[in-house]
This record gives structure tokens, sequence and C-alpha cells, in this order.
């Protein structure tokens, strides 16, 4: 995948909008009221019916995804028949776990951080993480599939971080604790783009090619803004 811009400009009265194409993450624009047009040189790899939109944060905050509306219903609700493969839902099934332990280290800021923006960050990643995985989970539902993977070590996923580290940095407080969640957050954050940029490869259904998409673009956003919380 090439993440070739991790940074997003928006301004006044316009928003940037993803779309999942052949070739990884295609970055779109639109003003109020027009319809948007897909970036030179791009083909879609799925039929897109939505796309995640990316709005400004507030003050020293990064852009935020708005994920496209998860499928809702039974196996014949809109969305259900749409091609899927086994790529697609071992995807959502490893990113749960994953995004779990994303939501649990987070929560450790509150009580533990020296930089404020640092407790943002933490809550956000929370915040939206939390609302992915119980899209995901509506996702394999839908499918009558389980949300565990048999026989997948969720340790052996990229950016997993040791229960041994975990206790490390929840013993640690201040500037101490902010370096260590940069760094591990960053590699956590790493891992999932691994995990995405394979499922836009491997996959075939759009719903997910779009959260896959999501995924990697919001998570390098984060890993620039850690880096600038930390240098700054």
């Amino acid at each position: 995948m090439r993440l070739t811009d991790r940074r997003v400009l928006i301004g006044a009265g316009a928003i940037v909008v993803l779309a999942a194409t052949a070739t990884g993450i295609a970055l779109t624009s639109k003003s109020d009221g027009e319809d948007p047009v897909a970036a030179p040189g791009t083909a879609s790899a799925a039929p897109v019916p939505q796309r995640s939109a990316i709005l400004p944060g507030r003050p020293g905050e990064s852009a935020r995804v708005v994920l496209p509306t998860p499928p809702s219903g039974g196996p014949g609700a809109p969305g259900a028949s749409d091609p899927w493969n086994q790529a697609d839902a071992d995807f959502l099934r490893k990113m749960i776990p994953h995004h779990r332990q994303a939501v649990e280290i987070s929560g450790l800021a509150a009580t533990r951080a020296g930089n404020p923006r640092i407790v943002a960050l933490a809550d956000r990643i929370a915040d939206t993480q939390t609302v992915e995985i119980n899209a995901y989970r509506g996702w394999l539902t839908q499918r009558n599939l389980g949300e565990e993977l048999p026989g997948h070590d969720h340790a052996t996923m990229p950016g997993m971080q040791s229960p041994e580290r975990i206790a490390e940095l929840t013993a640690m407080s201040g500037d101490e604790f902010d370096r260590r969640f940069v760094e591990m957050m960053t590699d956590h954050h790493a891992g999932a783009i691994a995990m995405a940029d394979e499922a836009l490869r491997a996959g075939e259904n759009p719903w997910v090619a779009q959260i896959a998409t999501s995924v990697a673009h919001e998570q390098a956003v984060e890993i620039d803004r850690m880096s600038e919380i930390i240098v700054g």
C-alpha cells in the first residue's frame, strides 16, 4: 500500500474523501454541493456504495474518519449479498482483538500520561476503535460467521503488544509513559496498516475494502500526530 502523504489538509467548505482502489488509497476532494471526482490514474477495486469521509478535528487534533454505514439486519438485508471471501472475514476477525488491545492501552493514558494531548489522542483512539469493533461484529453476524478465528494466535498479529510490555507501560507515568505509549501505539498502528493492506489486496467485499482503507489512513495520520506530540 502506498501511503505517500499521510497529512490531510481540509480547507473551508471542503471534505477530503477516501476511496479503496486497486493500488491502495486514493484521496479525492469535493466542495460543498459537488460530487467527489475520482483521483486521476486510479481504478476502483470494486463498486463502492459509500466512502469514508475525513472530517476536520478540533484544534490540535487530527482529522476524524467517519466510517461507512455498517450493514444491518439479517442475511436478507441490503449488502448481505455482496461478494466476500475468507480474506474479508479473517481481516475483521483479526481486527477485533487488535482493536480491543488498542482500547486497553489507550485506557491507561487518562491517569498516567503527562501530556494532555496524549490523553486526548488516547481517548479518540478508544472511542473510534470501539465503534469499529461493533461494526465488524455486525458484518460477521449478518453472514452467520463467528467472531473468533479458529486456531489463530492473536499474539502473532503485527503490532500486538505482549502482556509484559503492557504491564511495564502500566507502571509508568508522566513523560516516561508518554514516550512508551507513543512507541507502543505506533507499532500497534503499523501492524493494523499492514493487515489492512493485505485485506485490500486479497479481499472482495466493497464494505470491508472501505473499512480497510479507513483503518490504513486513519492510523497513519495518528502515527504522524503522535510523533509530532513527542517531538514538539
